[in-house]
């Protein structure tokens, strides 16, 4: 089985992708520890940049022949990893500012990965990259155990959809379009 979970940063998962791992014995694989093992720092106005062509050819190289996994990376979204499910994790744009706020990030980085949330980034990524639409799981209001408990249901019963995220209002009222 190979399964991969992605999510813009503070969404859960690491920890959701460990408690999953767990629960159907699979092999943890963080694509950052990946990406720091296997591909040279790259730094542009004074941040890591990670090359997508790069990533892609990396994980290729790196997946053959592989099995019995859950890979967990923002970055999952970006590139093909061979998998049988895709599960974008999801968290309220609310909770996301103070979870990203306690891990100090600064307000620029904050605000990019709230609207990439606003704006269903990885999972219109995930569709554009993979061809396919993978699976919400709502983060915003549960805990690791349980969020990785939807994903082994999910996986268990054949759920195409287990949770149902819009946040169109927020992105409207974040434009001034609704108060």
């Amino acid at each position: 089985m190979r399964i991969v979970i992605t999510g813009v940063p503070g969404t859960g998962k690491s920890e959701v992708s460990e408690i999953v791992a767990a629960i159907l014995r699979l092999n943890r694989i963080s694509l950052a520890e990946l990406i720091n093992k296997e591909m040279p720092e790259e730094i542009e106005e004074g941040e890591k940049v990670v090359d997508i062509k790069k990533l892609q050819k990396l994980v290729e190289d790196y997946f053959i022949g592989k099995d019995n996994y859950v890979v967990e990376s923002h970055l999952a979204c970006e590139v093909v990893i061979p998998a049988d499910y895709i599960f974008v994790l999801r968290t309220h744009p609310d909770i996301l500012k103070k979870r990203l706020e306690k891990r100090k990030y600064d307000k620029k980085k904050i605000d990019e990965n709230i609207e990439a949330e606003l704006l269903d980034y990885c999972v219109q990524r995930v569709q554009q990259v993979y061809a396919w639409k993978p699976v919400e799981i709502d983060t915003t209001n549960t805990t690791p155990a349980k969020a990785a408990e939807k994903i082994v249901n999910a996986i268990k019963y054949k759920k195409r959809v287990v949770d149902d995220v819009n946040y169109s209002d927020e992105l409207k009222k974040k434009l001034g379009l609704k108060k």
